[in-house]
């Protein structure tokens, strides 16, 4: 009895550390940490610290502004300054209902907008047309993307256009749009044309730009006679010369000549300038005529040259001298002949066709004996580049190259001349100074569209040109 009184309470004990056990907080495990209070603040502290960093960071964000749209009777009202173009057109669609795809394109474009009582078609019409953007509607829904395209979302909305040009060049056309838009134009060199993909209201714009610039330039006909005066001070009596600018001009470019060469034959001394701007008389032709006749004067040159304003016109006169060895020039390329003469480029333009302005680049050279080390003929070279404003009919004068040439001119009698020891009491030479000046007219004259002079302007001037001859 008593051995089973003993297991009962043995049972109950046991029973008694159980619940007692149970009833007993669980431990959590936490680390190191778990036994350091101070470590356990610290952290949290950390975690406060950094949550008020964000919302720091939150605060100094830029907010992004939204466009005020408010509703009348009148219509729709909408205030928006620096706003994201595809926040304002989505804005708009969200509170009138408006059918409406915004291209990403233009996710970065920002607009400012005050429109007062108008329609949302009306809205984004005036937005599209003010940024440049593209809109199509297409079955009632609007479609909304860049103006020049880019992608393929903004090309679907756009239209290819050729526009040729018939007085300018399309590469130069091309360069007289607009900056942003030049990227975008290519040229078409085999038709004269210049290429542009873009929406029909920019295409419109971009065909009236082009027309506005591409006129007929003015042609310009440039008269140049160019003359050797034995006296040019003497001849400017004789001709009757009125000069506008009492015949002083400025010198530029001339080059001094070579320091003599024992080797050589004497140079010739002289300089190239302007002389100024000079009325021709009615006369002119008839006293230059008579110089012409005593021996006076001799006439080089007497072209008739036509350009379209801005563009070179050139011309030479004088002779060739052909080398044995071609020589490389400083282009880089080789050549088996030298040049001298007068060479004269001229570039005229003109704006109302009542004065022009003319770029002159005068050349007169001279050719020498051969060098005896080289082989080559040295060349003597006046060169000017000057630029001058004349009215329409107006002549210019540049005094040519003025020359010192001492020439010797011997004589005999036939046969006793030949005669040896007293042959030279038969022969004679006699020395002399030769002096002459070139001297370049140059008179242009606005053409009519044609190309013309008045007819009888052109037959006077015709008239003129036979009789100089």
């Amino acid at each position: 009895m008593s051995h089973r009184c003993w297991r009962i309470s043995g049972l109950l004990l046991a029973a008694l550390v159980c619940a007692a056990l149970a009833l007993l907080p669980t431990p959590t495990w936490a680390g190191p940490e778990a036994d350091d209070p101070s470590a356990v603040g610290e952290k949290a502290e950390a975690e406060a610290d950094e949550d008020k960093k964000e919302e720091k960071e939150e605060e100094k964000k830029p907010k992004v502004p939204e466009p005020e749209i408010t509703f009348s009777a009148e219509g729709v009202t909408i205030h928006a300054v620096n706003v994201y173009a595809h926040r304002l057109f989505t804005r708009l669609a969200e509170q009138t209902d408006l059918q409406l795809v915004v291209d990403d394109a233009i996710k970065d474009r920002k607009v400012t907008v005050h429109l007062t009582n108008k329609s949302p078609e009306e809205i984004v019409n005036y937005v599209v047309g003010a940024y440049g953007f593209s809109c199509g509607c297409v079955g009632g829904i609007y479609m909304i993307s860049e103006g020049i395209p880019r992608k393929p979302s903004s090309y679907l909305l756009s239209d290819i256009k050729s526009i040729p040009t018939q007085y300018v060049q399309a590469n130069s056309a091309k360069g007289l749009l607009p900056v942003f838009l030049q990227d975008h134009v290519k040229v078409n060199y085999e038709q004269n044309a210049v290429v542009l993909s873009a929406p029909s209201d920019v295409l419109e714009k971009f065909e009236q730009d082009i027309h506005q610039f591409d006129i007929p330039a003015a042609q310009i006909m440039l008269e140049i006679l160019v003359v050797e005066f034995t006296d040019w001070d003497a001849a400017q009596r004789d001709l009757a010369v009125r000069w506008q600018s009492a015949g002083r001009g400025a010198e530029w470019g001339t080059l001094d000549l070579p320091e003599d060469n024992p080797f050589l034959p004497e140079r010739a001394m002289g300089e190239l300038m302007l002389r100024g701007v000079a009325e021709l008389p009615n006369e002119f032709r008839a006293h230059l005529k008579a110089l012409i006749s005593a021996r006076r004067a001799k006439v080089r040159a007497a072209p008739r040259i036509a350009t379209v304003s801005g563009r070179w016109a050139s011309f030479f006169v004088g002779i060739q001298r052909y080398l044995r060895q071609p020589i490389e020039t400083e282009w880089g390329d080789t050549t088996n002949y030298i040049d001298a003469g007068v060479r004269l480029r001229v570039r005229p333009w003109t704006g109302d066709g009542r004065e022009i302005i003319c770029s002159i680049k005068p050349e007169v050279s001279t050719l020498s004996a051969l060098d005896p080390v080289t082989g080559l003929p040295e060349k003597i070279t006046r060169t000017a580049d000057t630029m001058v404003r004349v009215r329409d009919g107006q002549t210019i004068v540049i005094g040519g190259l003025r020359q010192e040439e001492e020439r010797t001119v011997r004589a005999k009698v036939p046969l006793l001349g030949d005669l040896p020891l007293v042959g030279s009491l038969f022969r004679s030479h006699d020395t002399f100074l030769a002096r002459t000046d070139l001297v370049i007219f140059i008179t242009p004259r606005v053409l009519s569209l044609t190309g013309h002079l008045p007819a009888e302007e052109e037959q006077q001037l015709r008239d003129r040109y036979l009789e100089v001859e």
